[in-house]
């Protein structure tokens, strides 16, 4: 289902301005850039013929302007690698042309805990003399990227605040999907190689950044060319023939559109010799674009964290439950399991691989070892509200008490729950995996503290393992 943001409707208000014979103007748009240089202007007021989309999408369409969005914008050139998500985030029947019925009105579809919204906005941009002050592209007469930072921009509540956010919220954003991060420093390079390899195959959205600890460090560039505490697109991977051997490469972007790393084979590197000119013309191989390739040894030293997200839709492998709840003070916002009001959280039930499961594949015979991947999320729903230390756990419920409607004080002390979050998290989101047996299980959300209040989303994916163990 697809819903109406700020109940809004594009096709009725864009008929009105077409009747009307007027540009539409968007009084639900939050203007709060201060900067009283800044001028807000329709794209035919400053550029001579301009476009939506030119001759295709394709990363160096996103170009980092003066807002600290590099989280967003690594996304956005990720999108540009699969052309039917970026037919679903971005409906490419829109143009500035008057022939084509241009009312100043554009729209873009984004996910929001559990819906799909079609997004209205106006074309009026902040521009400084004549150019746009944010996101633009390489083409200054193309224009979709920043119509649709501004779109995004409307969701979080105006232009100030993309001023840094995560790199996980804006993949789920413009999927439906759900973000996992990825300690690089956990796994063996041919791991995080296997990781990008079919995550790319299964058209996922990647992403990583190095993280810093002052943050001072945030956008000093280091003696590889990398920028720290910034966020840079995964655009895909590519194992390279030479005559001594393979090597395995990572193809990344920084949004900025220039600054690159300039490592072993980095765009001029001396590595590229060894290379036929056929294969170097195929790997897209251009000077000072923001895009560049490194081995994977180094992207995985050098790097601190990656971010993976697909779209996930129910199938006969996989199912999905959606739940929504909220913590109220003095009745269900019981704090951490560290604290004795933890039993009084909300808790929700679910079973997987069993009869009694509507949605389950098969029945679990006894001996059986089926074992399934559970992977729970955690989101607050308020985008305006401080963000909550949160957690998640996850506990397997003895069939014993499975008839019982509510796990008491007594079950919380006693058992070791089969996964959780780990610490509190003060991020829009947490996620939790586990691989398990049939059975019934119950998630119990929580903030770090009690009586804090707030609403939350959950989603729960489970998905039966191929093999036995």
């Amino acid at each position: 289902m697809e819903s109406m943001w700020a109940g809004q409707d594009y096709r009725t208000l864009r008929t009105l301005c077409l009747e009307k014979g007027q540009l539409f103007e968007d009084p639900a748009f939050p203007l709060d850039v201060s900067d009283p240089n800044v001028e807000w202007k329709r794209p035919p007021d400053f550029c001579s013929n301009p476009k939506f989309i030119e001759s295709g999408s394709s990363s160096t369409d996103v170009c980092q302007g003066d807002l600290g969005d590099c989280w967003l914008l690594s996304t956005i050139s990720s999108l540009t690698l699969h052309p039917s998500l970026f037919s679903q985030v971005v409906p490419t029947d829109q143009s500035f042309s008057p022939r084509d019925g241009y009312s100043g009105i554009f729209h873009f579809k984004l996910w929001q805990f559990g819906e799909w919204f079609d997004v209205v906005i106006d074309d009026k941009l902040p521009t400084k003399k004549g150019r746009l002050v944010y996101t633009k592209s390489d083409s200054q007469t193309e224009l979709w990227s920043a119509l649709l930072e501004k779109a995004y921009a409307k969701v979080c509540g105006g232009y100030s605040a993309l001023q840094g956010g995560t790199i996980a919220e804006t993949l789920e954003d413009f999927t439906g999907g759900i973000a996992e991060s990825v300690s690089l420093s956990r796994y063996p390079s041919e791991e995080v190689w296997e990781m990008v390899t079919e995550a790319e195959g299964r058209k996922a959205l990647m992403a990583c950044y190095i993280q810093v600890s002052d943050a001072g460090d945030v956008g000093r560039v280091d003696e590889d060319g990398l920028v720290m505490g910034h966020a840079y697109s995964v655009l895909g991977a590519k194992e390279v023939k030479l005559s001594s051997g393979e090597v395995t490469l990572i193809r990344l972007r920084n949004p900025w559109g220039f600054t690159e790393y300039n490592g072993p084979w980095s765009d001029k590197s001396q590595e590229w010799s060894s290379v036929s000119d056929v294969e170097r013309q195929a790997l897209n191989l251009q000077k000072e674009d923001g895009e560049f390739w490194m081995l994977c040894d180094d992207f995985c030293s050098l790097f601190s964290w990656m971010v993976i997200c697909e779209g996930r839709q129910d199938s006969p492998q996989c199912k999905v439950t959606e739940l929504s709840g909220c913590w109220e003070r003095g009745v269900s916002a019981g704090g951490g399991r560290r604290l004795k009001s933890f039993f009084t959280n909300p808790q929700f039930r679910f079973r997987v691989g069993v009869a009694s499961d509507p949605e389950a594949e098969s029945v679990t015979e006894p001996g059986n070892e089926e074992r399934w991947t559970v992977l729970v999320e955690l989101l607050q729903t308020d985008r305006r509200a401080a963000k909550l230390h949160m957690t998640c756990h996850l506990y397997r419920v003895p069939e014993e008490l499975v008839p019982r409607p509510y796990l008491d004080r007594g079950f919380f002390t006693r058992s070791r729950p089969v996964a959780d979050t780990g610490p509190a998290q003060n991020s829009r989101g947490v996620t939790v995996r586990a691989s398990v047996t049939p059975g019934e299980y119950v998630i119990v959300p929580s903030t770090y503290d009690a009586n804090q209040e707030g609403h939350f989303y959950i989603r729960v994916h489970r998905e039966k393992e191929t093999g036995n163990r």
